[in-house]
């Protein structure tokens, strides 16, 4: 007999299946990764972009937000004034938040004169 019969014909077609799902799968898990790798960029660049507002002025507000690539909307608290005593220093720390995931960064800002 030549040719292929109607069950190998059926075994090759869900042999086939199952590698097209598995490949879509394999796709779908990298556009997540990306999506969460973009997000933590964001969070990163936020909260880094906030304190070195607050070293450069002292009149930044304690609550911040900005605007990433996909309209992620990046929000950023401090934790204290940006305003120090002269001739003092003081720990401040910038907690950024977005998508339901956070990123906190610590640096000093000091006020010498």
């Amino acid at each position: 007999q030549k040719g292929f019969s109607l069950v190998e014909a059926l075994i090759a077609i869900v042999i086939l299946a199952t590698a097209i799902a598995g490949l879509v799968s394999l796709q779908a898990s990298f556009a997540k990764g990306t999506v969460d790798r973009t997000v933590i960029n964001s969070l990163i660049d936020a909260a880094s972009s906030a304190l070195t507002q607050c070293q450069a002025d002292k009149a930044t507000p304690s609550s911040l937000s900005y605007t990433y690539e996909d309209n992620v909307v990046v929000n950023v608290t401090l934790d204290k004034s940006c305003s120090v005593t002269i001739d003092e220093c003081s720990q401040i720390t910038a907690t950024s938040s977005a998508k339901g995931k956070t990123f906190k960064l610590s640096t000093f800002v000091c006020n010498f004169k």
